[in-house]
């Protein structure tokens, strides 16, 4: 069970995700606005946010970059009707976590939630300093758990 924060300016397509997620087994925090999306963060860090791109005043770009600022390890997923390949790479390149074009799948939204949240689950740590110890338990808590595709840590990490 996660804590995910939906943020959409249609009141149909928040009340529909809002509606799986829970059904998924998920805690969901709603906000038709990304200015309500950064009180609710003020409040509460979820462990997912999902955001559309295009919203009244500030829209999923801009959101994305306020939360980017303050957390930068808390996972993005931008839904969009409007979105090309090119700014979908460009979304991935700035730290956007994910990017679904509008219609999806139900399937590929939780796909790609439960790919989002597996990075933020906490692992299973070995003691620190023993045999068969790796680098990766030695590591301070100042570490995130990185993916598989992600450069390695750095011996100073």
């Amino acid at each position: 069970m996660a804590d995910i924060l939906i943020v959409d300016d249609d009141p149909q397509l928040l009340r529909l995700l809002a509606l799986r997620l829970t059904k998924e087994g998920h805690r969901v925090i709603e906000a038709a606005s990304g200015e309500q999306a950064l009180g609710r963060l003020a409040a509460q860090t979820p462990d997912l946010v999902l955001t559309d791109l295009r919203m009244n005043g500030m829209d999923g770009m801009a959101l994305f970059e306020a939360i980017h600022r303050e957390q930068p390890t808390l996972p993005v997923i931008i839904l969009t009707a409007h979105g090309t390949i090119p700014d979908a790479v460009s979304a991935t390149r700035r730290g956007v976590f994910g990017y679904l074009p509008k219609p999806f799948e139900a399937r590929d939204l939780m796909q790609e939630v439960e790919r989002a949240l597996a990075l933020r689950r906490p692992r299973a740590r070995r003691p620190a300093g023993g045999a068969g110890s790796s680098r990766a338990a030695r590591c301070s808590s100042r570490c995130w758990p990185r993916p598989s595709w992600w450069p390695p840590a750095t011996p100073a990490c």
